[in-house]
């Protein structure tokens, strides 16, 4: 049984408030963790880059001459300055110009080049290489970890979630739409409504006629026990109505089944992997959606959603595109504005903490790995 079989505190009102704390967490976790920065579709050719702002760090991530992906921290060795103003582009001739006295650095990071520079005895180039990121890669998307040395490899670091999606083609897999929704909300607010359902039954109508179980307020039928509802599959999970197969308004697919996921998996019609604190993927018998979450202040973020379908699949016209994206545009819109109003009231200053009910034990979860992640700093430090 994974119900909390007692009452628990949640974490201090503070901490979804407070400028100094947020800062902290940033260090803690954001800059230590391995963070989804975006897709591999994002850099097809060598030379494209893309910036991803993860906090106050800006990061270049680009391919580099040899095909590699590659990431470095948006600053030039010489006295600072940023590299790149644009978002997104290509470095012409695989060269990162410094656009202020123009030292020139390969998509390797390599420093090559320190023009009108009164030569001296002590310079090496070798020296003054770009301030390097660990990235890698899974399943087209790629990560990256701002950690001088990153605890654990990425694949280490997803552990079981990589294994949830594994039978979907999603490395062969493209964006169709995609869609960055702000939110009034410190992260961790929304990390807490993604892991409970009880919210679902009021917040969620559209969504809980598609999966009926969740009109039960929880998630899946194995976290209670002796409760065996009508729609749950041989595995315990939730699955959609008999006259559903997927998320869509209707339940019913608007695209090719795809080819990869299981009889029971495509059944189910739909399979999480979340994978904290940066990313969750939501795969369906005909598309995948996956949505990151970027702290942009203690009580913001944006969310990044996008639609994957097979390289070669075609939504044929826009009515095709508004039944891919409709429901789970719903459900986004609708998680955004009780986040928000989550958030609108924690700066009550009679509220300190709030507490934890049975359904909750995902919470309780998330908020010890919050608290590990700052004492494990906070002793480091």
């Amino acid at each position: 049984m994974r119900l909390l079989t007692t009452v628990k505190q949640s974490l201090s009102a503070d901490w979804y408030l407070d400028h100094d704390h947020f800062e902290r967490e940033l260090r803690s976790i954001w800059y230590r963790e391995w963070v989804c920065v975006g897709r591999l579709e994002a850099l097809e050719k060598t030379g494209d880059f893309f910036l991803a702002d993860i906090g106050s760090q800006s990061i270049i991530v680009t391919r580099s001459e040899n095909g590699d992906v590659r990431a470095f921290h948006n600053t030039c060795r010489h006295r600072g300055s940023a590299l790149c103003r644009e978002s997104h582009g290509r470095f012409r001739n695989n060269r990162i110009i410094c656009p202020y006295h123009t030292w020139t650095y390969l998509t390797d990071g390599a420093l090559v080049s320190t023009p009108g520079r009164f030569d001296t005895d002590d310079f090496d180039a070798k020296d003054y290489s770009l301030y390097s990121v660990a990235a890698d890669t899974w399943a087209g998307f790629i990560f990256v970890n701002l950690a001088v040395e990153p605890e654990t490899d990425l694949m280490s670091f997803l552990g079981d979630e990589a294994t949830y999606v594994e039978n979907w083609p999603l490395a062969q897999m493209r964006s169709v739409h995609q869609e960055i929704v702000p939110v009034a909300c410190n992260w961790k607010i929304f990390w807490e409504n993604y892991n409970e359902c009880y919210h679902c039954p009021r917040v969620h109508p559209e969504l809980c006629k598609v999966m009926p179980d969740y009109k039960d307020a929880v998630f899946d039928p194995i976290d209670v026990p002796g409760w065996k509802p009508a729609y749950a599959g041989d595995t315990g999970r939730a699955a959609v109505a008999e006259s559903a197969d997927t998320w869509s308004m209707t339940g019913q697919l608007s695209l090719p089944v795809i080819e990869g996921p299981t009889a029971e998996e495509i059944e189910c019609g739909v399979v999480f992997s979340s994978i904290v604190p940066s990313m969750y993927v939501v795969a369906h018998p005909d598309y995948v959606r996956s949505v990151r979450v970027v702290p942009t202040g203690p009580e913001s973020i944006d969310l990044v959603v996008d639609w994957m379908l097979p390289k070669h699949y075609e939504v044929e016209n826009s009515e095709q595109l508004v039944a891919l994206v409709a429901l789970a545009k719903t459900v986004v819109a609708q998680d955004g504005d009780v986040c928000e109003i989550n958030q609108k009231g924690l700066h009550s200053n009679r509220h300190q903490a709030g507490i934890l009910v049975a359904q909750e034990f995902e919470l309780w979860n998330f908020h010890e790995w919050v608290r590990n992640r700052i004492e494990k700093f906070d002793v480091a430090e």
